[in-house]
């Protein structure tokens, strides 16, 4: 019968640990609901590796260096699932482990704040607990970098889940006997290796790590010695670490198994040598020992950059608690871990430089719970009477206080981090694909762009017929298009392409520029006849009116324009094509609506290359604002010379035409 007290206090301990460790799960659908409200509904970037996962992931190829074989299984796991397109997919993918990561930061947060000499059961302070690591816990969650990671394609989350899992195993205090876990064969040290190494198979920035590991492990190395002198210690134990550290290593071989699909920039080599330069990225190197784009960033940089993470409050409980860990073991781990990484960033001198942070601003989280729970742990344990009254409304207070800045946070970055409704990117790219090219045509751009369509291609089936060829070089891009002219091909650019005028006459198709071997001299037909001079040497033929795709309201309005040249010009004019209500076209003064200027072209055909009697086709996309309303409106079109000071040299008002938000059509047309 004297037990049954014991025993019963063990009981309610272990359900008490339990029930703050169930709190996990809140945190991950709390994190998952923000990131997963917030995430990109498609592809919304051309230029950095977004683009790439979503479609490399799809097809099983090889990414860029060092290959990501992990991320690449995974993410081809999550393009199986029966929701939204192939890329909103691999985006949710980026939300879910954003959402681990975040629960994790919760148990690393209740391991650190949970009292270590606690002897009787208490309600509130298990409260306090939850309560701290909570905050942690959020601070991280509305991070503008680490939220902005979490809404699209990219490795960032699932590298920061690593890390956080990592630390959790390194501060965790309710484990069995010490001997037991610190040994080389305990089960603690195998899953330890095991995720270490699982980690390198997806980003090499884990190896920053070690140093914290080392500190963590250091205390058991008398153990481990012993452990080894026995018999058979060395060979079972250096199998079982053997075993940990290989096995995950295993996955790069996915790369040369899958090397016939190659990478999407065509640089990767199936060879022994093509593999090694691909897993080691030795290519990065440069961004270390030299500094390529030139970036210098001061101590302002940084301060700023924690400052726009954290808020002054969140900078200020960070520091707080990692001074509250001063006397816990965990206060070397993480600190090392921080300023491992720290010292790293200071060294690696990339564009994006603020993705790399993210384990500091994983760490500094982790601290501004432990300096929660410091702090509220003591303003429960208030015992004077003169401050007893004053403890509840203090206590709560201060809890406001913190999470208001994590809510603070979230409401002012929430109209930026916001991409649920980006679809920019992909409607362009459907506009690319639906334009009416020949048969088996070939687009010619850069690799971004090139990318974007290939992507269509491969999820979606749009034009599989099209030859799509990335050459980032000027001049790889005008020997590919005149290659593809002398096979016969129709070639369409992507963007403007330098000494193009002077071999070819060009012209636009919606988006893209078609290259035209000779001149076009037939007259084409247009929807709506115009054969007025702007000025002598320059004659609007006719004109049509269109709605690119577009999945905004109002959406914009594409006039293509048809230019017959009746003479040389030897001045460089722009046009501007803009969009009034008649009013204010009346008054003279009045602002448009609308408006787009550009060389002709999309920038790609200026004036002076223009030959005499050619047609040459144009367009302009005007972006209607959101409160646009319908109505009757008036395009005028401007020709002006930049070098004059933008002085108009020629204007012409087109008929009216009405513009409700569901359609287009126009109106008194002659």
């Amino acid at each position: 019968m004297a037990l049954r007290p014991a025993v019963f206090k063990h009981l309610i301990d272990a359900l008490s640990h339990r029930w703050r460790q169930a709190m996990a799960l809140p945190i991950f659908t709390l994190a998952l609901g923000l990131y997963g409200f917030t995430l990109a509904p498609s592809v919304v970037t051309l230029f950095d590796d977004s683009l790439e996962f979503q479609l490399v992931t799809y097809q099983l190829g090889i990414a860029h260096p060092p290959g990501y074989p992990l991320y690449t299984l995974l993410g081809w796991l999550f393009t199986r699932l029966p929701i939204g397109l192939v890329a909103y997919r691999v985006n949710l993918m980026s939300a879910v482990f954003g959402a681990v990561t975040a629960s994790m930061v919760y148990l690393i947060g209740l391991e650190l704040t949970t009292a270590s000499n606690r002897r009787d059961y208490d309600t509130r302070q298990s409260w306090t607990e939850v309560l701290a690591a909570l905050i942690g816990a959020l601070a991280l969650i509305v991070s503008p970098v680490f939220w902005s990671q979490a809404t699209v394609a990219e490795v960032y989350t699932l590298n920061a889940a690593f890390v956080a899992g990592i630390l959790w195993l390194l501060v965790r205090r309710r484990q069995t006997e010490a001997s037991r876990l610190s040994s080389p064969s305990g089960n603690w040290l195998l899953v330890l290796l095991f995720l270490f190494s699982l980690s390198l198979t997806h980003h090499r920035t884990t190896v920053l790590l070690l140093p914290a590991i080392a500190v963590a492990l250091w205390r058991a190395s008398r153990d481990w010695a012993y452990r080894l002198s026995l018999p058979g210690g060395i060979p079972q134990v250096g199998a079982k670490l053997a075993s940990a550290m290989i096995a995950p290593l295993l996955l790069y071989l996915y790369i040369p198994l899958r090397g016939h699909i190659g990478s999407l920039d065509g640089a990767y080599t199936n060879t022994l040598a093509g593999f090694w330069r691909q897993v080691t990225a030795s290519g990065y190197g440069i961004f270390i020992f030299q500094n390529p784009l030139g970036a210098e960033r001061g101590a302002d940089y940084y301060f700023s950059l924690f400052l726009a993470q954290f808020g002054p409050l969140g900078l200020v409980a960070g520091l707080a608690g990692l001074v509250a860990l001063r006397r816990h073991r965990a206060w070397a781990i993480t600190g090392i871990a921080f300023v491992t990484y720290f010292a790293f960033n200071l060294l690696y001198r990339v564009a994006d430089i603020q993705v790399f942070f993210i384990p500091t601003f994983l760490i500094w989280a982790i601290w501004i719970g432990v300096a929660a729970g410091w702090l509220l742990t003591r303003l429960r344990s208030v015992s004077s009477s003169r401050l007893f009254w004053l403890q509840a409304p203090i206590w709560l207070a201060v809890t406001l206080l913190l999470i208001g800045q994590s809510v603070t946070l979230l409401w002012g970055n929430l109209p930026t981090l916001d991409r649920s409704k980006d679809w920019s990117v992909y409607d362009y790219g459907v506009d690319v694909v639906q334009q009416p090219m020949e048969p088996h045509a070939a687009i010619v751009g850069i690799l971004g762009e090139v990318t974007l369509v290939r992507y269509l291609q491969t999820t979606e089936g749009r034009r599989p017929d099209l030859l799509l060829i990335a050459a980032d070089q000027e001049s790889q891009r005008l020997a590919t298009v005149a290659h593809l002219l002398d096979e016969g091909r129709g070639v369409y650019l992507t963007r403007e392409l330098p000494d193009a005028p002077t071999h070819w006459s060009l012209s636009a198709v919606g988006p893209l520029i078609r290259v035209n071997p000779q001149p076009v001299l037939e007259a084409p037909r247009t929807p709506y006849s115009a054969g007025s001079h702007l000025i002598p040497e320059i004659a609007l033929h006719g004109y049509a009116i269109s709605r690119p795709p577009a999945h905004s309201s109002p959406s914009p309005v594409r006039l293509s324009l048809t230019w017959q040249v009746m003479a040389p010009l030897t001045r460089e004019l722009k046009v501007s094509v803009r969009l009034y209500q008649p009013d204010a076209l009346a008054d003279g003064g009045g602002r448009p609506v609308a408006q787009a200027d550009a060389v002709p072209v999309h920038f790609a055909y200026p004036t002076t290359a223009w030959r005499p009697g050619e047609f040459i086709a144009d367009g302009y996309d005007l972006s209607l604002p959101p409160d646009f309303q319908p109505g009757t409106y008036i395009p005028l079109i401007i020709l002006y010379d930049p070098a004059q000071g933008a002085a108009e040299v020629g204007r012409l008002a087109l008929p009216p035409l009405y513009l409700p938000i569901e359609g287009l059509e126009i109106k008194d047309q002659k």
